[in-house]
């Protein structure tokens, strides 16, 4: 995982994730092919579709891209229309973790931001390892740490408002 220039890496979808999203597309291929051998040889068609709904998932899924930092929280995903969405700290109301059985099982959740503000804002970071965010979280505590040691607070929207 490469790191960004602010000292933090980014959160992605979990490749465990990817595959429960896209087995059923690699399943339909299969059996498409295989039918397409032994019973009627248009099965192909399907099957290549069903082959490129896989990468197009799989392509869409890794163009997803989560960061955390004391700044902002923020969610990119898209493949041709990049779309962008963060939330500053302050704005947060509350967290929300979701894990099936399954998703349990394979170290891998969902989290969900809930922002304070009318419009309801939420930020959902898809099928991310339990892993993977620990370690977020951890350099997040560290970079705060040391931001606090040599004298660097994180600046609040008093100090923006008055230096614009």
């Amino acid at each position: 995982m490469k790191a960004l220039p602010f000292g933090l890496s980014p959160l992605r979808p979990s490749m465990r994730y990817m595959l429960i999203c896209t087995a059923h597309w690699v399943v339909l291929s299969l059996s498409c092919s295989v039918g397409a051998l032994l019973l009627y040889p248009l099965l192909i068609i399907a099957s290549w579709l069903a082959l490129l709904a896989f990468f197009y998932h799989v392509f869409w899924l890794c163009a997803e891209l989560y960061v955390i930092t004391p700044e902002m929280f923020m969610v990119s995903k898209g493949l041709l229309h990049k779309t962008v969405t963060w939330l500053s700290p302050p704005m947060i109301k509350d967290f929300e973790l979701k894990q099936s059985k399954l998703m349990r099982f394979l170290g891998i959740l969902h989290v969900t931001v809930i922002s304070t503000d009318d419009l309801r804002v939420q930020l959902t970071f898809k099928g991310v390892g339990v892993s993977a965010v620990k370690s977020a979280v951890t350099q997040l505590q560290d970079l705060l740490k040391s931001r606090q040691e040599f004298g660097n607070p994180l600046p609040n929207q008093a100090d923006e408002q008055q230096s614009a």
